[in-house]
């Protein structure tokens, strides 16, 4: 299956987890890439990985909050690859806080990175992306946007208002070609997600209701590459302003 033969594929968060699992899923299927990530030792390593793919990659180490950083660095990689068919957004912190003592700079730091971050890059490829007769958009949100996930209530801000954010895409731009979707992954196996710990002196058991029945479902970041991938090819032609959740039935 080659669903991206001549198609140039823009990926944020590109050197770890969900973000990497993708590049490597559009990569077999001979896409081109444009990666950026914030992590310039990983990202020399995906390109090495990706060096023994019959494709075309570019890559640039990019602080997503950076609203100027951002339009440069995708400028610079959609020219290299000749434009940007699709987008993957992935990028963004994971912070665990009790909401009673979480700090303005904390909290500003999860809306700068997951929500201005989601903005800068939304941003600035969808001049690229709108070249296109078609074109598609998938942004990374979270469970936690539907599930009430305990002291993460900054984290789930943000990842709600990016739903609410794609659907404000679709709305504006189908008319120009946009396909413009969400993920909702929960109980992926990456390190934002194993960098999850207790907040000192916190009920533990209020973790338990994220498990439906007691069961606990992980999934290797493929999984979620996969649906990725499919929202970003001609097989989700009638899929648009909505969300796919990638978490076992959790939510």
């Amino acid at each position: 299956m080659k669903r991206f033969l001549n198609k140039n594929i823009l990926i944020t968060g590109s050197a770890n987890g969900i973000g990497k699992a993708t590049a490597l899923r559009i990569a077999t299927e001979g896409g081109n890439l444009a990666l950026i990530d914030n992590n310039s030792e990983k990202l020399k390593e995906l390109c090495n990985e990706l060096s023994f793919f019959p494709i075309k990659f570019v890559s640039a180490v990019c602080d997503i909050s950076d609203y100027n950083l951002v339009k440069i660095c995708i400028d610079k990689l959609a020219e290299e690859l000749g434009g940007l068919n699709g987008l993957s957004h992935n990028a963004g912190i994971l912070r665990v806080y009790k909401t009673l003592e979480m700090n303005l700079n904390q909290w500003n730091e999860l809306i700068s990175i997951n929500l201005t971050g989601t903005f800068n890059v939304n941003k600035h490829a969808l001049p690229w992306l709108l070249k296109n007769k078609t074109s598609y958009l998938v942004n990374t949100s979270s469970s936690a946007s539907e599930q009430p996930h305990p002291w993460l209530a900054a984290y789930a801000a943000t990842k709600g208002a990016i739903k609410s954010f794609t659907r404000s895409l679709f709305i504006e731009y189908f008319q120009h070609g946009l396909h413009a979707n969400c993920v909702l992954p929960g109980g992926i196996t990456t390190d934002l997600a194993n960098s999850f710990s207790f907040p000192e002196g916190v009920n533990k058991e209020l973790i338990k209701t994220l498990d439906p029945l007691g069961q606990k479902i992980y999934a290797e970041p493929a999984k979620a590459a996969s649906v990725i991938a499919m929202l970003l090819s001609e097989d989700a032609e009638h899929i648009n302003g909505t969300e796919i959740a990638i978490d076992g039935g959790k939510v």
